[in-house]
């Protein structure tokens, strides 16, 4: 039964992302502007750093993002790499983030994250 629960809640992820893949997304500039849900500005969300469900830093927040239609938002994301060599620019919806002590976390893993389309800002 648990094993279900993952695989549905994998499958709504990655059809969130590949929404996000699909929308023109426009960087937000404002960096007092507060994110709806999060509690945090986006000056606050930039630079972030992302981990996986098993608390591996996989990354972090290069920008955020609004779509065109001024409804969806999402973050740009620096993903693998080592000293900002290699790394990928990949686009995730906000609400498949949540906040933690640390950082934000994904439930994507490190693969699933780097099998993303890279984002051409």
């Amino acid at each position: 039964m648990m094993y279900r629960h993952l695989v549905l809640a994998s499958l709504l992820v990655a059809s969130g992302v590949v929404q996000a893949q699909a929308t023109r997304w426009i960087e937000i500039e404002d960096g007092a502007m507060m994110i709806p849900g999060f509690n945090l500005t986006v000056d606050e969300l930039d630079g972030m750093d992302l981990y996986d469900s098993t608390g591996e830093k996989v990354g972090e927040v290069d920008d955020v993002l609004i779509g065109e239609d001024g409804t969806s938002m999402a973050a740009s994301l620096d993903i693998g790499g080592f000293l900002g060599i290699g790394e990928k620019d990949v686009v995730v919806p906000l609400e498949s983030l949540t906040v933690s002590e640390e950082g934000l976390v994904t439930s994507m893993d490190r693969e699933g994250l780097e099998s993303l389309p890279e984002f051409d800002d």
